[in-house]
């Protein structure tokens, strides 16, 4: 599927993270990609123009973080995420959960696009996954707005390049 996978424990890396940077290196050949694989679980996988994969980042989704405050704490309710949600910082309870959350979101994921610009001149940022929509919409005023392309079915589009080449 044109990856070179330079992952140190390539029998512990998901399936899913492999199939995600190889539809990226499919829709996208000869160019950076950093995909941001959004559900249970945001996961950050770069792959280079020439198709080198050396690994990425891990950490808790969107509605896991909601739930986590819920259970790991006596009085914080258990909330979900809101679309139109966009204050700086809460006033009472929710809206500080929120802003905590949704805000916590937006700081990393920016944070980890910021990380893999150095140096790279041109990077699509392709977005995948059920919270893929949610954080098209957290990203939209972003600095890295034209660069971002939206592909919910990435993993699906990866597992199929794979499949296409094991049978060529």
């Amino acid at each position: 599927a044109g990856i070179t996978n330079h992952y140190k424990t390539p029998q512990t890396l998901g399936l899913d993270r492999l199939a995600g940077v190889i539809g990226a290196h499919q829709l996208f050949p000869q160019q950076n990609n950093l995909v941001i694989d959004g559900g249970t679980c945001i996961k950050y996988d770069y792959v280079d123009a020439r198709g080198n994969y050396f690994g990425g980042s891990i950490s808790p989704g969107l509605n896991m973080r909601y739930k986590a405050l819920n259970h790991y704490t006596a009085a914080l309710p258990l909330l979900e995420e809101d679309a139109g949600f966009c204050e700086k910082y809460g006033d009472d309870t929710s809206s500080a959960i929120r802003s905590g959350v949704q805000n916590g979101v937006r700081y990393e994921l920016e944070g980890f696009m910021d990380s893999y610009c150095p140096g790279v001149v041109e990077m699509n940022i392709i977005l995948s996954g059920g919270d893929s929509i949610f954080f098209d919409t957290l990203l939209k005023n972003s600095i890295f707005a034209p660069y971002i392309k939206n592909e919910p079915h990435l993993v699906l589009k990866g597992l199929n390049a794979a499949i296409q080449k094991h049978n060529d």
